[in-house]
């Protein structure tokens, strides 16, 4: 069994979708996870022609979820069907990503790209489509949102945004911020300067 104990991040109960039957350590989940996660961003990133041919709607978030995590998880890229600890409920999800690709859309066109990239965010990780990952998922789906509006990247923080630090403390109370309307301290932590 392996122990989830991070603040914010959603424990996994059933490991029975790892495709990696040796691993018995969070950490050795966490490098093999980190690998998959490198190989997508370098998939999407290191080609101009890449980037231009996505279209940020619910498929790519799928697709996103599977170059990130298909090599570690069988579910990689189905959205969740049980309650998770945060989350909307499983059967409001294609709905809600459908309204917030909708939504993106809009505030394209009538946002600023910092607004709309804290929005984005914010929403992605509050729907929380998969069992796991959403985090990492949203931040780069985001930043390759930024990338299509030529943008930078965010940096998410000085630190490792994924271990427990000082940063992964801001950013989960940044979001919590959110949760009561206040979106301006999280779009601080994305856009610091």
């Amino acid at each position: 069994m392996i122990v989830f104990d991070k603040v914010g991040e959603t424990p996994l109960d059933d490991i029975s979708g790892l495709k990696i039957k040796n691993i018995t350590t969070r950490a050795e989940l966490d490098v093999v996870e980190a690998d998959n996660i490198l190989d997508a961003f370098l998939n999407y990133t290191l080609s101009i022609e890449q980037l231009e041919n996505i279209t940020f709607d619910t498929l790519f978030l799928q697709q996103l979820h599977v170059d990130m995590f298909g090599k570690v998880w069988t579910w990689a890229g189905e959205f969740r069907t049980t309650q998770t600890s945060i989350g909307i409920e499983a059967v409001n999800i294609r709905q809600a990503l459908y309204r917030l690709m909708d939504d993106l859309v809009y505030w394209e066109k009538e946002w600023d790209y910092k607004d709309t990239a804290t929005r984005l965010h914010y929403s992605l990780v509050k729907i929380h489509p998969f069992l796991n990952g959403n985090g990492r998922c949203g931040r780069l789906f985001t930043d390759l949102w930024l990338l299509s509006q030529d943008q930078e990247m965010l940096e998410w923080g000085s630190d490792d945004i994924n271990v427990e630090n000082e940063t992964r403390k801001e950013y989960i109370s940044a979001l919590q911020a959110v949760d009561s309307g206040d979106y301006e301290k999280l779009k601080q932590f994305m856009f610091p300067n």
